[in-house]
């Protein structure tokens, strides 16, 4: 069966997850493409979408792998193909879209601040408004791994905000949109981000694991309405 969701991965531990789990509850036929081990970019057509997920590089690299990605997701905005960005994916969306990507003034690193204080997504008032974000809670906890942000055009709209990283849900352009926290975060992959990433080497493996059991339901009915709300709006599920 021909896949209608292409999940394309930027590193092979950072995957589908969530949206990868819920897509087959539905029983929509996805495909993944794992762009770290050398595979190319998904040929997305109408009729499909796609999600591209994160990993460690900048979408300001000018490695063959991001110019030709920038190069593919160009192509996808002028078909009008529906996309949806976690983490990189939203600054690749951003940027090919002709936003900017820099460095945010404080690196957002697990569930939790330099304080203390949880990570919180809070919807703005064009959030309110937008379809992705139907049935979502107004604020709701969420993992961050990230040291970048991303500069928005007129036309693009934030439509959750945090408190040291404001563009966290933005709109880019119709049907297309980006998540900076990320909220397709399974037990599983968590699991594996503990072995395989650096920065969170650097934290108390234990206090990460209380932190995810203490929002993991939470996390998964808001990433499930997101993730829905997009099949909604991509025309892959009533």
């Amino acid at each position: 069966m021909t896949a209608k969701v292409w999940f394309t991965q930027n590193m092979t531990h950072e995957a589908g997850g969530l949206f990868a789990s819920f897509a087959a509850k539905e029983k929509i036929p996805f495909g993944v493409v794992d762009l770290h081990k050398g595979e190319k970019f998904p040929e997305v057509v109408p009729g499909e979408c796609i999600v591209i997920l994160g990993g460690p590089d900048s979408a300001n690299d000018k490695t063959p792998k991001i110019l030709g990605e920038l190069e593919a997701i160009r192509k996808y905005l002028r078909a009008g193909i529906p996309c949806l960005g976690v983490c990189l994916g939203l600054q690749l969306l951003v940027k090919a879209a002709g936003g900017t990507v820099f460095r945010n003034p404080v690196s957002e690193i697990g569930f939790r601040d330099p304080a203390g204080e949880w990570f919180e997504v809070e919807k703005t008032q064009d959030g309110n408004q937008d379809l992705l974000l139907t049935g979502t809670p107004d604020v709701w906890k969420v993992f961050q791994l990230h040291g970048e942000t991303v500069g928005l055009t007129s036309s693009m709209s934030c439509l959750a905000q945090g408190r040291s990283c404001k563009n966290q849900i933005v709109k880019i352009q119709d049907r297309v949109y980006g998540i900076q926290g990320h909220v397709e975060l399974s037990e599983r992959m968590f699991e594996d981000w503990l072995v395989a990433d650096g920065d969170l080497h650097e934290m108390d493996a234990g206090d990460l694991r209380r932190d995810f059991a203490a929002v993991r339901l939470e996390l998964e009915r808001s990433s499930e309405m997101l993730f829905k709300n997009f099949l909604r709006i991509s025309g892959l599920l009533r």
